[in-house]
């Protein structure tokens, strides 16, 4: 069966038993190729190929991102904040001074990162009054919030800017990771 998503194909392989073969066609180029892998045990005895896949994409638009040494897929989430902000008119946060942080992945998915009490620290002393946060970090920074620094709890791309649209309203009934 045809997929487009690379956590599919992983779902598929897992559906085997290790020593069980697979059958791939990969289209590249306008060229396709029948590939056979017969599975082998990986980490905790699931099954696995030697195979490494990504989403790639193309857009009609060149992305350059100078931020000196920010990065890493903790910045996923800014990043794509960034990005929309400049494809969209308006100013997605309303001038207000707003930080953040969260992967994302190719559905629109905030992911957790590490490191997240020093990151709002480094926010608040920014002067970031408002920090965008992942619903899976959220009982962790709620036990090291700094004073001053407001945490909207954060699962989506879609939530960060609705959660944008309402700080620019003044809205107080974002979701919170507890903290008020």
């Amino acid at each position: 069966k045809p997929v487009a998503d690379v956590d599919i194909v992983g779902d598929t392989v897992k559906s085997h038993k290790p020593g069980e073969v697979v059958k791939f066609q990969v289209s590249r180029g306008g060229k396709k190729l029948d590939v056979d892998l017969k599975t082998v045990p990986g980490a905790g005895g699931k099954p696995v190929v030697g195979v490494v896949m990504q989403a790639k994409y193309k857009f009609p638009f060149t992305v350059d991102i100078n931020v000196g040494d920010v990065g890493g897929p903790s910045a996923g989430l800014m990043f794509s904040l960034g990005i929309l902000d400049k494809l969209t008119p308006g100013d997605l946060t309303g001038g207000k001074n707003i930080a953040g942080t969260g992967t994302i992945d190719p559905a629109g998915q905030v992911g957790p990162i590490g490191g997240i009490a020093q990151k709002m620290v480094g926010a608040r002393k920014s002067g970031a009054t408002v920090f965008l946060t992942p619903a899976d970090n959220c009982d962790e920074a709620a036990k090291s919030v700094p004073d001053g620094l407001r945490l909207v709890k954060i699962g989506t791309m879609h939530d960060a800017v609705s959660a944008l649209d309402g700080l620019r309203a003044g809205k107080t009934d974002l979701p919170s990771c507890g903290t008020g």
